[in-house]
């Protein structure tokens, strides 16, 4: 699978779960024009992440997801104020996490569970 295909399909898999928690925005993956190094960052509504990734460099799909959910939940809570996602029984923010073969959604609150898979989210998540 070749780079761009794995980081779009990242890509569109945490903007499905910003459309199901109502957040608004698009999620975008582009070189901003200050970035001297060529960098790929995440996009929300003008802002982008601090962290970057090489154009050209290999990505494992499911270690890509979690990046790139990582990388959009700092610029959605920079952006919006909040944080994003949030586990629906317990008020607390989410992490993505790799479990196995998946990239999951986890909520640390009554001893951690995981709430959805990336890309997965329902309303009211």
């Amino acid at each position: 699978m070749n780079t761009d295909k794995v980081l779009d399909d990242a890509v569109l898999a945490v903007q499905r779960d910003i459309d199901a928690t109502g957040v608004g925005g698009r999620l975008g993956f582009d070189v901003p024009e200050w970035d001297d190094h060529g960098y790929l960052r995440v996009e929300y509504k003008g802002q982008y992440s601090s962290q970057g990734l090489l154009a050209g460099e290999e990505h494992e799909p499911v270690a890509a997801l979690v990046l790139i959910a990582d990388l959009a939940q700092a610029v959605i809570a920079e952006q919006e104020w909040r944080a994003w996602p949030t586990c629906p029984e317990h008020s607390l923010g989410l992490y993505p996490q790799r479990a196995g073969g998946a990239a999951l959604w986890r909520c640390n609150g009554g001893g951690g569970h995981p709430v959805a898979a990336i890309g997965e989210l329902k309303r009211g998540d």
